[in-house]
């Protein structure tokens, strides 16, 4: 594969994050089976995918949030694996300010047939959008527990978390 079209994959999925092109085009990117590995975590599944780009886009302190890569690079040693290294951006909703994070973010993707099959990331890279709590192993399982609920309401009222993001 070659570097080229590994970056391409992997902003087209950044694209997706910072919500310049709609969710639904995450299809073009990412597995339906894609691994999510997020500490000692492992998901699986599109779905749970669209559901956390939801979370972090919506229920987050950050408005329009935008991810911005530094850096795209391939693993020397194994072309499938690509490291991005990126910031997130956006408005504080209680201050109504611009901020943006300070130290670089690490992820790390697998890819295969032209698709994202397996991603790496951590609770850390989420502290600027939701706070530090969400390191704390506890607080990570009642935002799961709360998340959860938050889906439930959703599709209790109709409504759907591929749907736009809020304003404010």
């Amino acid at each position: 594969m070659s570097v080229g079209s590994a970056g391409d994959i992997i902003l087209g999925v950044a694209r997706v994050v910072s919500g310049e092109v709609p969710r639904e085009t995450a299809r073009d990117y990412l597995d339906p089976n894609v691994r999510l590995h997020m500490d000692s975590a492992e998901y699986h599944g599109i779905k749970t995918w669209f559901r956390w780009i939801h979370l972090i886009r919506n229920c987050g302190r950050i408005r329009g949030l935008r991810m911005t890569p530094c850096e795209v690079q391939c693993d020397p040693s194994d072309p499938m694996f690509v490291n991005l290294r990126m910031r997130w951006s956006g408005v504080d909703r209680e201050r109504n300010a611009s901020v943006a994070e300070e130290r670089t973010c690490h992820v790390r993707y697998r890819i295969a047939g032209g698709r994202v099959i397996e991603i790496w990331t951590r609770r850390i890279n989420y502290a600027f959008i939701f706070g530090p709590w969400i390191c704390s192993p506890v607080r990570y399982r009642l935002f799961q527990t709360w998340a959860i609920l938050h889906f439930a309401y959703l599709r209790l009222r109709g409504k759907s978390f591929m749907a736009s993001d809020r304003e404010g």
